[in-house]
């Protein structure tokens, strides 16, 4: 039945537009149209075609002389002639009008000025050929209020006009000023516009004239003419421009010397006819739907329904517009995107008519459809107060009368859905939820949302009641369209989840519903259209409801065939949907040329049969075929999901590298700061994906490097070296331009971590950053989430970022305060802020590195990594998770062994026998969610490294011939270190420390520093220069800084009595292998020790 519906009303579509092509191509419609353009311009129907088209030849040849006569002027003359001239010039152009009275330019004049000593010279002439042409007044008519409508109606409906930014909107303008409308076409008068209007008129019928003498001579007009089959309906077309162009001017005539002087009591004062509300909301709407209309005409013709209204209920006659014409009016406002003042009087108008009446117009009932529409106009409008300028975008004032107007009408919507929604079409309830959902309309903040879901709520004085009436209202329709929901088009349910989901709406109703719009969907596929899929597939994964069968249906429209059809919003909502319900392609190294090799990686073909693979191989294909079609947040999305459902594209991320960086590159100046810092996390995210990809295909992987190296070398693999510099130094650059008070705490937090995971660190951004998260803290402007702490200061401790230690002060000062709870401070307590205990290790481990234990923020970690009572089940059950990482366990030995010996009066200490029962449960592997960074932490916080590199073979043996006895990777144990040294440490063994070269008698070890122990500054470029000593051996070296976990493990193994020489890559690699020169220069290590 459904197939049936939808095929019958396709045919429907095609018949009308057959049905419209026969009358567009008929000779006499054409006709038709000129006479009725000759009428509207006031034409005596008596005069023939000839003499009229002799008189506005006549007229075009006298306006040509003048300016041809005025621009010889301007050129060889001057003084008073040339002043003459200019002013001739300005009268044709219509800069300058002398009216009497008030009259439609009026209304159009900027200034309030009616003309001065610039004689009109254009109006002269418009005025004496005009009066010929309709100089036999009884012959000459006028439209009435009716005909206007039909006539608007019947172009609007052909859609024959051109919109208005195809032909600019012919108006009468009385001064021109710097704010006047440089896109619309200026005339002096009303005249001249008839004799445009004329003009074009004649040009229709030389070429019907043209087209019967051509078939008369050779049949169907051949030899290539022009206007054979249908060659007048460009012209046509702009005539019907121009007729509803002149038909708005005339009704500002008409209307608005009655707006501006103000009516009798009838209101008919100054006009020849009386208004009809029906007629003239249909106008409005022929305007709308044609897209010629402006706000001129759209306010005259709303006042004027205002006044009249009041006037019919002030007497009580009852003979006021009907619902309908409310409805239609604002409507037409919405579709034509005119906002302004009396926009804002006629919302107003209409939310006091229905309190008024209590939900009736003049004891009439609004129709659902009427309630429905009128809801969509009031949203649609309300989405576009900051697209366009004037009082009511600037003005608090006046946007708070306008939502005050617009949920007192959404309110009487959503309660007669309640009464009636039986009596509701699907499109009527789609609409209105639509409405709802699109102004935050009793949004529910606390109900199934995501963050991607970021938009300005209506103002409102009861969001409760308000909350619970959208409520009531969400459940009646869940429960009733769910019966129905075969019966809703794709674009309907579409916008029904849509709506559900903005609103944060879950419930049981809502999931059957959602049930059935997702079974709708699989049925359904191909009567999607692109945004309908896009769209749907984001509301699903927004409200968190995942139908795999939904989701892969609507990924198998985005295909290579169809991609091309997909607008660049549409593509990525898809594919941000998939990432964020974490439905991953089954082939998820298909894409990477960098690492995996190409017989590892699957066929065109075998990536065609998986929908989900081939969707995100589609959508990566025209995003790097059309970058410049996609804005800044979808790109930033596009890029998001490939990070976020762990999928590497080397060429995509290059290719947008490229694009935004390169020469002619779009840049970073237009991004918000949440496209800033996601676009980079998916960069920074895309390097680090590399650990997967090693652990799941081992040595057949085309790299070199492993642990935080391997993943800076991903980065320039894929991206280029120069152009990842470039790239982030762009965005600190662009950030700072932008202001990071504009910043959230999440996009702070996802921009340091994406410059600490690629060990790429920019000073002066960092201090920045630095300074606003302390202030932040200190005001408490807002309240940041535990993961955004630990993410941003781990971030500077793993970038040796040298913050104030103030920071650390202030953060504890701020914990001690957001982890206080009804009954103090409490592992409780402690949970709620954080979601996982690896984020209260990683504050510990970067407290340790910056040097700084606040005895309150460190009782606060330890209470919430091992709780109070030695009981680690109690500690899993309040976190919900299985119990502490690998990761976790060895930040906390290194950060008790620094705390025991920087700072004993803390006197803090591990549960005895720890970590047994403390790390996760036997047998029980801890699978990573995509986008967890816990396997970076680890690589950061881990100085166990027992990998021995060709570079350290090479120097060892170099100190064998000076006689220096070592041993390579020498391993110092957690016991070693609790017997020898009294630190507080449990006694399982745990190997602990590792010196790359060693000599255990005297205690001096040689720490041979590759790429992966340095970060580089982007802000201070440069080579080395004076080579390391122990004295300046953690000084900046060009652009190379030794980063936080070497100082870290540096300090702990000083702490324990070792002498640690660092031995730069650089300089060993500069010797170039001669044996002496690196006999001296290790020799020159080794006398800088007191212990040689």
């Amino acid at each position: 039945n459904n197939n049936n519906n939808n095929n019958n009303r396709n045919a429907s579509k095609q018949q009308q537009v057959d049905e419209r092509k026969r009358v567009l191509a008929d000779p006499r419609f054409a006709m038709l149209v000129c006479s009725m353009a000759e009428m509207a311009a006031g034409c005596d129907a008596s005069i023939s075609i000839k003499e009229g088209s002799d008189l506005v030849v006549q007229w075009e040849k006298r306006v040509d002389e003048v300016t041809k006569r005025q621009q010889q002027q301007h050129r060889g003359g001057g003084g008073s002639e040339v002043r003459e001239a200019d002013r001739v010039l300005n009268a044709i152009v219509g800069t300058a009008i002398p009216t009497a009275g008030v009259t439609a330019g009026a209304l159009y004049d900027d200034h309030g000025e009616a003309g001065d000593d610039n004689n009109d010279a254009s109006e002269v002439l418009a005025r004496t050929y005009m009066s010929k042409l309709s100089s036999n007044h009884a012959n000459t008519q006028k439209f009435s209020s009716r005909e206007c409508s039909n006539v608007c109606w019947a172009l609007a409906k052909l859609n024959l006009a051109p919109p208005g930014d195809a032909l600019p909107l012919g108006r009468v303008i009385v001064a021109k000023s710097p704010s006047s409308s440089s896109s619309s076409r200026h005339f002096s008068s009303m005249d001249e516009m008839s004799l445009d209007t004329l003009s074009s008129s004649l040009r229709v019928r030389e070429k019907l004239f043209e087209e019967a003498r051509n078939r008369r001579l050779g049949g169907s007009g051949g030899g290539g003419s022009s206007t054979a089959n249908g060659g007048w309906i460009p012209e046509l077309s702009r005539l019907a421009g121009k007729v509803l162009d002149l038909i708005a001017m005339q009704i500002v005539d008409e209307y608005g010397l009655r707006n501006v002087k103000g009516g009798g009591d009838d209101g008919t004062k100054g006009s020849s006819s009386k208004f009809n509300p029906q007629e003239m909301a249909s106008v409005l709407w022929a305007f709308a739907k044609a897209k010629r209309g402006d706000d001129a005409l759209f306010s005259t013709v709303a006042k004027e329904l205002m006044r009249a209204t009041e006037f019919e209920l002030e007497k009580g006659g009852g003979q006021g517009p009907k619902p309908q014409e409310l409805s239609n009016t604002i409507w037409a406002f919405a579709t034509a995107g005119i906002r302004g003042q009396t926009q804002v009087e006629l919302v107003k108008f209409i939310a006091d008519a229905l309190d008024d009446g209590r939900g009736r117009f003049f004891g009439l009932q609004f129709k659902p459809q009427e309630l429905a529409n009128t809801a969509w106009a009031l949203a649609t409008l309300h989405s576009k107060r900051d697209d366009v300028g004037g009082i009511v975008a600037t003005s608090t004032e006046v946007a708070r009368e306008e939502d005050d107007g617009i949920v007192r009408v959404l309110r009487w919507v959503a309660r007669d859905l309640v009464e009636r929604v039986d009596s509701y079409k699907p499109q009527e309830i789609s609409n209105s939820i639509w409405a709802f959902s699109t102004v935050g309309f009793g949004y529910d903040e606390t109900c199934g949302t995501n963050s991607h879901n970021d938009y300005v709520h209506v103002a409102t004085d009861d969001p409760k009641g308000d909350k619970e009436l959208v409520y009531e209202t969400l459940e009646v329709i869940a429960e009733n369209a769910v019966s129905r929901v075969d019966r809703f088009k794709a674009q309907e349910l579409n916008n029904m989840a849509w709506g559900f989901a903005r609103l944060g709406h879950r419930t049981e109703r809502t999931d059957r519903l959602l049930g059935g719009v997702a079974n709708e969907l699989v049925q359904r596929t191909w009567h999607f259209k692109p945004q309908d899929v896009g769209a749907t597939l984001w509301s699903f994964a927004t409200i968190e409801y995942f139908d795999r069968d939904a989701f892969r249906a609507g990924a198998s429209r985005l295909n290579f065939r169809f991609i091309r059809s997909f607008k660049p919003q549409e593509m990525s909502n898809t594919v941000w949907a998939l990432a964020t319900a974490g439905f991953a392609p089954k082939y998820i190294h298909a894409f990477d040329t960098s690492l995996v090799p190409a017989q590892q990686r699957p066929t065109k073909d075998a990536i065609m049969k998986d929908p989900i693979t081939e969707c995100f191989a589609a959508v990566a294909s025209e995003v790097m075929r059309r970058p410049h079609e996609f804005k800044d947040q979808e790109l930033k999305d596009v890029l998001w999901s490939f990070s976020k459902i762990g999928v590497r594209h080397p060429a995509l991320f290059q290719k947008m590298a490229k694009h935004i960086v390169g020469r002619n590159g779009r840049g970073f100046a237009s991004f918000s700061s949440q496209g800033l810092g996601n676009t980079l996390w998916s960069f920074a995210k895309q390097a680090q994906l590399s650990q997967e990809v090693i652990d799941a295909l081992g040595d057949s992987v085309k790299l070199v490097s492993t642990g935080r190296l391997a993943v800076y070398e991903t980065s320039c693999l894929d991206i280029g070296e120069d152009v990842i510099k470039r790239l982030f130094v762009r965005a600190a650059e662009a950030g700072m331009d932008t202001g990071l008070s504009r910043f959230t705490n999440q996009d702070l937090s996802n921009t340091v971590w994406a410059y600490s995971t690629l060990g790429l660190l920019h000073t002066v951004f960092f201090k920045q950053v630095e300074k606003e998260v302390v202030s932040r803290m200190k005001q408490k402007r807002v309240k940041f989430r535990g993961q955004e702490l630990a993410n941003i200061l781990w971030s500077f401790a793993t970038l040796n970022a040298q913050p104030d230690e103030t920071i650390v002060d202030e953060l504890s000062i701020y914990l001690t305060s957001l982890c206080r709870g009804k009954n103090g401070i409490d592992v409780q307590s402690i949970a709620k802020i954080f979601g996982q205990r690896q984020e209260l290790a990683n504050l510990a481990w970067s407290c340790a590195v910056i040097g700084r234990y606040p005895k309150e923020l460190m009782n606060i970690l330890y209470m919430g990594l091992v709780g109070t009572s030695n009981d680690p089940e109690h500690t899993k059950q309040v976190f919900n998770d299985n119990g502490l990482q690998k990761s976790s366990i060895m930040t906390l030995y290194y950060v008790q062994v620094a705390a025991d010996i920087e700072a004993p009066e803390l006197k803090l200490s591990l549960p005895t026998g720890f970590p047994n029962g403390w790390g996760e449960g036997e047998g029980e592997e801890h699978k990573h969610a995509k986008g967890d960074e816990n396997d970076l932490i680890e690589m950061s916080s881990s100085m166990l490294t027992l990998t021995v590199s060709r570079l350290q073979k090479g120097v060892s043996k170099t100190f064998d011939r000076i006689g220096f006895d070592n041993i390579l990777e020498h391993v110092i144990d957690t016991n070693e270190i609790k017997d020898e040294y009294g630190v507080q440490l449990p006694q399982s063994p745990k190997e602990f420390l590792s010196i790359d070269i060693a000599n255990i008698g005297k205690k001096i070890g040689v720490e041979v520093d590759g790429p992966g122990h340095f970060v580089c500054i982007l802000d201070k470029p440069g080579k080395p220069t004076a080579p390391v000593s122990l004295k300046n051996q953690f000084d900046d070296r060009g652009e190379n800084r030794v980063n936080g976990p070497t100082i870290l493990k540096h300090r702990l193994l000083t702490h324990l009595g070792w002498d640690i020489i660092h031995l730069p890559y650089w300089e060993y690699q500069h010797l170039k292998g001669d044996k002496n020169k690196e006999m001296d220069y290790c020799q020159g290590l080794l006398e800088q020790s007191s212990k040689w």
